[in-house]
Protein backbone atom coordinates (compact mmCIF):
# COMPACT_ATOMS: atom_id res chain seq x y z
CA UNK A 1 0.00 0.00 0.00
CA UNK A 2 1.76 3.21 -0.96
CA UNK A 3 1.82 6.03 2.09
CA UNK A 4 3.00 9.38 1.85
CA UNK A 5 6.41 10.21 2.51
CA UNK A 6 7.75 12.75 5.30
CA UNK A 7 11.02 13.63 3.16
CA UNK A 8 8.97 14.51 0.08
CA UNK A 9 6.63 16.74 1.79
CA UNK A 10 9.32 18.69 3.07
CA UNK A 11 11.03 19.52 0.45
CA UNK A 12 7.03 20.42 -1.23
CA UNK A 13 6.40 22.84 1.82
CA UNK A 14 10.49 24.30 1.50
CA UNK A 15 9.47 25.29 -2.51
CA UNK A 16 6.04 27.02 -1.09
CA UNK A 17 8.18 28.36 1.34
CA UNK A 18 10.53 30.23 -1.43
CA UNK A 19 7.37 31.73 -2.96
CA UNK A 20 6.61 33.73 -0.17
CA UNK A 21 9.95 34.63 1.29
CA UNK A 22 10.80 36.31 -2.35
CA UNK A 23 7.33 38.12 -2.49
CA UNK A 24 5.82 35.91 -5.40
CA UNK A 25 2.91 34.77 -3.11
CA UNK A 26 1.90 36.53 0.01
CA UNK A 27 -0.44 33.34 1.42
CA UNK A 28 -0.45 29.83 0.43
CA UNK A 29 -2.10 26.58 1.33
CA UNK A 30 -1.61 23.11 -0.21
CA UNK A 31 -3.02 19.54 0.55
CA UNK A 32 -2.23 16.34 -0.38
CA UNK A 33 -4.57 13.09 -0.19
CA UNK A 34 -4.10 9.49 -0.17
CA UNK A 35 -6.11 6.71 0.58
CA UNK A 36 -7.45 8.11 4.83
CA UNK A 37 -4.04 10.56 4.51
CA UNK A 38 -4.38 14.12 4.34
CA UNK A 39 -1.80 16.20 4.62
CA UNK A 40 -2.34 20.38 4.88
CA UNK A 41 0.11 22.79 5.19
CA UNK A 42 -0.29 27.00 5.06
CA UNK A 43 2.20 29.77 4.81
CA UNK A 44 2.30 33.68 5.35
CA UNK A 45 -0.35 35.62 5.47
CA UNK A 46 -2.94 32.51 5.56
CA UNK A 47 -4.71 30.63 8.35
CA UNK A 48 -5.69 27.01 7.89
CA UNK A 49 -9.53 28.47 7.95
CA UNK A 50 -9.09 30.62 5.29
CA UNK A 51 -10.39 30.13 1.67
CA UNK A 52 -8.35 31.04 -1.36
CA UNK A 53 -10.25 32.24 -5.28
CA UNK A 54 -9.47 29.07 -7.60
CA UNK A 55 -10.68 31.04 -10.49
CA UNK A 56 -10.97 28.30 -13.51
CA UNK A 57 -9.97 25.26 -11.17
CA UNK A 58 -14.06 25.96 -10.32
CA UNK A 59 -14.77 24.61 -13.69
CA UNK A 60 -14.58 21.03 -12.87
CA UNK A 61 -16.53 21.32 -9.65
CA UNK A 62 -19.57 23.10 -11.70
CA UNK A 63 -19.31 20.70 -14.62
CA UNK A 64 -19.15 17.36 -12.79
CA UNK A 65 -23.03 18.15 -11.37
CA UNK A 66 -24.45 17.21 -14.95
CA UNK A 67 -22.70 13.55 -14.35
CA UNK A 68 -26.14 12.30 -13.26
CA UNK A 69 -27.98 13.87 -15.89
CA UNK A 70 -25.75 11.88 -18.67
CA UNK A 71 -25.81 9.18 -17.03
CA UNK A 72 -30.10 9.04 -16.66
CA UNK A 73 -30.40 10.38 -20.05
CA UNK A 74 -31.82 13.41 -19.14
CA UNK A 75 -28.75 15.05 -20.34
CA UNK A 76 -27.37 13.58 -23.88
CA UNK A 77 -23.99 14.74 -25.18
CA UNK A 78 -24.96 15.11 -28.67
CA UNK A 79 -27.70 17.49 -28.28
CA UNK A 80 -28.16 20.43 -28.61
CA UNK A 81 -27.86 23.19 -26.15
CA UNK A 82 -31.04 24.55 -27.20
CA UNK A 83 -32.97 21.47 -26.82
CA UNK A 84 -32.75 22.36 -22.99
CA UNK A 85 -31.99 26.48 -23.31
CA UNK A 86 -34.54 27.47 -26.44
CA UNK A 87 -32.99 30.82 -26.18
CA UNK A 88 -29.47 29.84 -26.57
CA UNK A 89 -30.27 29.07 -30.47
CA UNK A 90 -31.00 32.42 -31.67
CA UNK A 91 -28.03 34.77 -33.33
CA UNK A 92 -26.97 31.44 -34.90
CA UNK A 93 -26.01 29.20 -32.36
CA UNK A 94 -28.88 26.57 -32.57
CA UNK A 95 -26.15 23.94 -33.73
CA UNK A 96 -24.06 23.97 -30.58
CA UNK A 97 -23.95 20.74 -29.09
CA UNK A 98 -23.48 19.87 -25.51
CA UNK A 99 -20.32 18.31 -25.79
CA UNK A 100 -19.18 20.88 -27.73
CA UNK A 101 -19.73 23.07 -24.55
CA UNK A 102 -18.19 21.23 -22.02
CA UNK A 103 -14.90 20.68 -24.18
CA UNK A 104 -14.41 24.79 -25.42
CA UNK A 105 -15.29 23.61 -28.76
CA UNK A 106 -18.79 25.88 -28.63
CA UNK A 107 -17.54 28.73 -30.42
CA UNK A 108 -18.16 32.06 -28.53
CA UNK A 109 -14.96 32.38 -25.70
CA UNK A 110 -15.13 35.68 -24.63
CA UNK A 111 -19.59 36.13 -24.43
CA UNK A 112 -20.36 38.27 -21.90
CA UNK A 113 -22.68 37.85 -18.94
CA UNK A 114 -23.45 41.22 -17.01
CA UNK A 115 -23.33 41.70 -13.69
CA UNK A 116 -27.44 43.21 -14.03
CA UNK A 117 -27.93 39.17 -15.47
CA UNK A 118 -26.31 36.87 -14.03
CA UNK A 119 -28.52 36.50 -10.99
CA UNK A 120 -31.38 35.03 -12.05
CA UNK A 121 -32.51 32.31 -14.84
CA UNK A 122 -34.47 35.11 -17.06
CA UNK A 123 -31.43 37.31 -17.23
CA UNK A 124 -29.14 34.63 -18.30
CA UNK A 125 -31.31 33.56 -21.15
CA UNK A 126 -31.80 37.28 -21.79
CA UNK A 127 -27.94 37.63 -22.33
CA UNK A 128 -27.86 34.23 -24.50
CA UNK A 129 -29.87 34.86 -26.75
CA UNK A 130 -27.48 38.24 -27.77
CA UNK A 131 -24.56 36.23 -27.76
CA UNK A 132 -22.87 35.75 -31.28
CA UNK A 133 -20.55 33.04 -32.49
CA UNK A 134 -17.15 33.95 -33.18
CA UNK A 135 -16.91 30.71 -35.30
CA UNK A 136 -18.45 27.74 -35.96
CA UNK A 137 -19.15 25.51 -33.19
CA UNK A 138 -16.78 22.32 -33.20
CA UNK A 139 -14.52 23.96 -36.13
CA UNK A 140 -11.76 25.13 -33.48
CA UNK A 141 -10.81 24.76 -29.53
CA UNK A 142 -10.08 28.26 -27.94
CA UNK A 143 -10.76 28.55 -24.39
CA UNK A 144 -13.82 29.91 -22.96
CA UNK A 145 -12.99 32.14 -19.26
CA UNK A 146 -16.24 32.22 -18.22
CA UNK A 147 -19.25 32.19 -21.11
CA UNK A 148 -19.60 28.15 -21.51
CA UNK A 149 -19.85 27.36 -17.94
CA UNK A 150 -22.70 30.12 -17.80
CA UNK A 151 -24.83 27.66 -19.64
CA UNK A 152 -23.36 24.51 -17.44
CA UNK A 153 -25.24 26.00 -14.56
CA UNK A 154 -28.24 27.55 -16.53
CA UNK A 155 -28.48 23.33 -17.81
CA UNK A 156 -28.51 22.62 -14.56
CA UNK A 157 -31.06 24.93 -13.14
CA UNK A 158 -33.25 23.89 -16.10
CA UNK A 159 -32.92 20.03 -15.55
CA UNK A 160 -33.37 20.07 -11.73
CA UNK A 161 -35.77 23.33 -11.27
CA UNK A 162 -33.29 24.29 -8.07
CA UNK A 163 -30.49 27.03 -8.06
CA UNK A 164 -27.23 25.19 -9.85
CA UNK A 165 -24.82 27.32 -6.74
CA UNK A 166 -27.53 24.60 -4.14
CA UNK A 167 -27.01 21.32 -6.79
CA UNK A 168 -23.20 21.54 -6.88
CA UNK A 169 -22.81 21.80 -3.18
CA UNK A 170 -25.03 18.82 -3.29
CA UNK A 171 -23.67 16.51 -5.88
CA UNK A 172 -19.89 17.54 -5.59
CA UNK A 173 -18.74 19.20 -2.40
CA UNK A 174 -21.08 18.15 0.49
CA UNK A 175 -20.55 14.32 -0.53
CA UNK A 176 -17.04 15.08 0.44
CA UNK A 177 -17.56 16.82 3.37
CA UNK A 178 -16.35 20.43 2.12
CA UNK A 179 -18.78 23.41 2.50
CA UNK A 180 -20.13 25.17 -0.49
CA UNK A 181 -17.77 26.08 -3.41
CA UNK A 182 -20.01 28.99 -4.82
CA UNK A 183 -23.14 31.57 -3.65
CA UNK A 184 -23.08 34.04 -0.62
CA UNK A 185 -22.98 31.06 2.06
CA UNK A 186 -19.37 31.31 3.36
CA UNK A 187 -17.27 28.89 5.82
CA UNK A 188 -14.35 31.23 6.67
CA UNK A 189 -12.65 34.43 5.29
CA UNK A 190 -11.40 34.74 2.05
CA UNK A 191 -7.82 35.90 1.02
CA UNK A 192 -7.44 38.85 -0.78
CA UNK A 193 -5.77 38.40 -4.47
CA UNK A 194 -3.62 41.04 -5.24
CA UNK A 195 -1.72 41.25 -8.70
CA UNK A 196 2.10 42.14 -9.09
CA UNK A 197 4.78 42.46 -11.83
CA UNK A 198 4.15 43.32 -15.20
CA UNK A 199 3.70 41.28 -18.68
CA UNK A 200 6.93 40.97 -20.74
CA UNK A 201 4.64 42.33 -23.92
CA UNK A 202 4.75 41.18 -27.45
CA UNK A 203 7.45 42.44 -28.83
CA UNK A 204 9.61 39.91 -31.16
CA UNK A 205 12.50 39.52 -28.22
CA UNK A 206 9.74 39.30 -25.53
CA UNK A 207 8.34 36.77 -27.20
CA UNK A 208 11.80 34.74 -28.03
CA UNK A 209 12.14 35.16 -23.99
CA UNK A 210 9.40 33.60 -23.75
CA UNK A 211 9.56 30.49 -26.24
CA UNK A 212 12.85 29.64 -24.24
CA UNK A 213 10.63 28.59 -21.25
CA UNK A 214 7.67 27.52 -23.00
CA UNK A 215 9.28 25.53 -26.09
CA UNK A 216 8.17 27.08 -29.19
CA UNK A 217 6.67 30.28 -30.28
CA UNK A 218 3.23 28.66 -30.66
CA UNK A 219 3.32 27.37 -27.09
CA UNK A 220 3.32 31.18 -25.88
CA UNK A 221 -0.34 31.08 -24.02
CA UNK A 222 -2.15 34.16 -24.86
CA UNK A 223 -3.64 36.39 -22.46
CA UNK A 224 -7.91 35.05 -22.59
CA UNK A 225 -8.79 37.35 -19.05
CA UNK A 226 -7.56 40.49 -17.97
CA UNK A 227 -6.38 40.99 -14.32
CA UNK A 228 -9.14 43.72 -14.06
CA UNK A 229 -11.76 40.86 -14.34
CA UNK A 230 -9.53 38.27 -12.04
CA UNK A 231 -9.26 41.31 -8.91
CA UNK A 232 -12.90 42.04 -9.69
CA UNK A 233 -13.30 38.59 -7.65
CA UNK A 234 -12.81 40.51 -4.34
CA UNK A 235 -15.59 42.26 -4.62
CA UNK A 236 -18.20 40.49 -2.55
CA UNK A 237 -21.21 41.04 -4.95
CA UNK A 238 -18.75 39.33 -7.21
CA UNK A 239 -18.06 36.28 -5.08
CA UNK A 240 -21.89 36.13 -4.10
CA UNK A 241 -22.99 35.84 -7.87
CA UNK A 242 -21.70 32.37 -8.09
CA UNK A 243 -19.25 32.10 -11.49
CA UNK A 244 -19.70 28.86 -12.46
CA UNK A 245 -16.88 29.29 -14.28
CA UNK A 246 -14.50 30.99 -12.15
CA UNK A 247 -16.01 31.89 -9.20
CA UNK A 248 -15.05 29.34 -6.67
CA UNK A 249 -13.57 29.50 -2.71
CA UNK A 250 -11.97 26.94 -0.88
CA UNK A 251 -9.40 25.97 1.04
CA UNK A 252 -7.03 23.40 -0.51
CA UNK A 253 -7.67 20.99 1.88
CA UNK A 254 -11.50 20.66 0.71
CA UNK A 255 -10.14 20.74 -2.88
CA UNK A 256 -8.80 17.66 -2.60
CA UNK A 257 -11.16 16.18 -0.71
CA UNK A 258 -12.90 16.69 -3.53
CA UNK A 259 -10.88 15.57 -5.54
CA UNK A 260 -10.18 12.20 -3.59
CA UNK A 261 -13.96 11.45 -3.99
CA UNK A 262 -13.38 11.40 -7.86
CA UNK A 263 -11.13 9.00 -7.42
CA UNK A 264 -13.70 6.75 -5.46
CA UNK A 265 -16.14 6.94 -7.30
CA UNK A 266 -16.62 4.20 -9.93
CA UNK A 267 -19.41 4.56 -12.13
CA UNK A 268 -19.18 4.36 -15.83
CA UNK A 269 -19.88 8.43 -15.74
CA UNK A 270 -17.23 9.01 -13.17
CA UNK A 271 -14.59 7.39 -15.11
CA UNK A 272 -15.86 9.21 -18.34
CA UNK A 273 -15.60 12.08 -16.75
CA UNK A 274 -12.06 11.74 -15.24
CA UNK A 275 -10.33 9.58 -18.19
CA UNK A 276 -11.73 10.00 -21.47
CA UNK A 277 -10.23 12.45 -23.48
CA UNK A 278 -13.35 13.77 -26.13
CA UNK A 279 -11.55 16.65 -27.74
CA UNK A 280 -7.95 15.87 -28.35
CA UNK A 281 -7.75 18.92 -31.28
CA UNK A 282 -4.99 21.67 -30.83
CA UNK A 283 -6.39 24.95 -29.10
CA UNK A 284 -5.92 28.21 -30.50
CA UNK A 285 -5.02 29.71 -26.82
CA UNK A 286 -1.66 27.63 -26.03
CA UNK A 287 -1.18 25.85 -29.30
CA UNK A 288 -1.14 22.26 -26.75
CA UNK A 289 -3.56 20.05 -27.45
CA UNK A 290 -6.91 19.95 -25.36
CA UNK A 291 -6.79 16.64 -24.07
CA UNK A 292 -10.24 17.61 -22.60
CA UNK A 293 -12.67 15.73 -20.83
CA UNK A 294 -16.61 16.57 -20.49
CA UNK A 295 -15.26 18.23 -16.98
CA UNK A 296 -11.80 18.95 -17.01
CA UNK A 297 -8.20 18.43 -18.25
CA UNK A 298 -6.17 15.09 -18.62
CA UNK A 299 -2.61 15.45 -18.11
CA UNK A 300 -1.42 13.24 -20.54
CA UNK A 301 1.16 11.65 -22.30
CA UNK A 302 2.13 13.42 -25.27
CA UNK A 303 5.08 15.84 -23.66
CA UNK A 304 2.81 18.52 -22.79
CA UNK A 305 1.69 18.28 -19.33
CA UNK A 306 3.48 21.09 -18.35
CA UNK A 307 1.77 23.27 -20.38
CA UNK A 308 -1.61 22.11 -19.14
CA UNK A 309 -0.52 22.09 -15.53
CA UNK A 310 -0.13 18.50 -14.94
CA UNK A 311 2.99 16.58 -13.15
CA UNK A 312 4.19 14.03 -15.29
CA UNK A 313 1.18 11.32 -14.71
CA UNK A 314 -0.60 10.38 -17.92
CA UNK A 315 -3.68 10.18 -16.05
CA UNK A 316 -4.00 13.19 -13.91
CA UNK A 317 -7.13 14.72 -14.03
CA UNK A 318 -8.45 18.25 -12.81
CA UNK A 319 -8.33 21.89 -13.44
CA UNK A 320 -5.51 24.74 -13.10
CA UNK A 321 -6.72 28.50 -12.26
CA UNK A 322 -5.29 31.88 -12.80
CA UNK A 323 -2.33 32.33 -10.89
CA UNK A 324 -1.93 28.99 -10.69
CA UNK A 325 -4.03 27.68 -8.76
CA UNK A 326 -3.38 23.48 -9.02
CA UNK A 327 -6.50 20.74 -8.07
CA UNK A 328 -6.03 17.89 -9.32
CA UNK A 329 -5.79 13.82 -8.87
CA UNK A 330 -4.39 10.97 -10.34
CA UNK A 331 -5.97 7.32 -10.64
CA UNK A 332 -2.79 5.70 -11.29
CA UNK A 333 -1.25 6.43 -7.70
CA UNK A 334 -4.87 7.64 -5.83
CA UNK A 335 -2.87 10.78 -5.16
CA UNK A 336 -5.23 14.12 -4.70
CA UNK A 337 -3.04 17.47 -4.60
CA UNK A 338 -4.02 21.29 -4.46
CA UNK A 339 -2.09 24.57 -4.54
CA UNK A 340 -4.03 27.66 -3.63
CA UNK A 341 -2.28 31.16 -3.28
CA UNK A 342 -3.31 35.13 -3.18
CA UNK A 343 -1.20 36.46 -6.24
CA UNK A 344 -1.92 36.80 -9.88
CA UNK A 345 1.81 37.42 -11.62
CA UNK A 346 2.05 39.77 -14.71
CA UNK A 347 4.68 37.80 -15.94
CA UNK A 348 3.17 34.08 -16.82
CA UNK A 349 6.63 32.13 -16.92
CA UNK A 350 6.61 32.89 -13.06
CA UNK A 351 3.12 30.48 -12.54
CA UNK A 352 4.10 28.17 -15.01
CA UNK A 353 7.87 27.41 -13.84
CA UNK A 354 6.05 27.25 -10.22
CA UNK A 355 3.29 25.20 -10.98
CA UNK A 356 6.18 22.62 -12.62
CA UNK A 357 7.91 21.88 -9.70
CA UNK A 358 5.05 21.99 -7.18
CA UNK A 359 3.23 19.37 -9.46
CA UNK A 360 6.45 17.00 -9.29
CA UNK A 361 7.02 17.27 -5.60
CA UNK A 362 3.53 16.74 -4.70
CA UNK A 363 3.91 13.33 -6.98
CA UNK A 364 7.11 12.28 -5.46
CA UNK A 365 5.39 12.62 -1.81
CA UNK A 366 3.71 8.64 -2.89
CA UNK A 367 5.98 6.29 -1.84
CA UNK A 368 5.16 2.36 -2.85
Amino acid sequence: MSTLSDTAIDALELRIQVEIDSGRSGAAQYALALGDQVITGTFGDATAHHRFVIFSATKTFSAMALLPHLADGSLELTAQVARYIPEFAEQGKGEVTVLQLLTMQGGFPQAPMTRDRWGTSEGRRVQFAEWRLDWPAGTRTEYHPVSAHWVIGELLETLTGRPYVDVIHERVTAPADAPPLLGPAGDGPVVTVRATGAHPGNSPVAVAEMAEVYGRNDLVPQVTIGPEALLSMNHPLVQAAGIPGGGGRTRAEDAVRVYRSFLRDDSPWMRDAIGVVRNGSVSVSDGVPACRTIAGVVGGADGYHRHRWYPSAPRSFGHAGAGGQLCWCDPATGLSFSFLHDTLHGDPRVDFLRSAELNELALACVRS
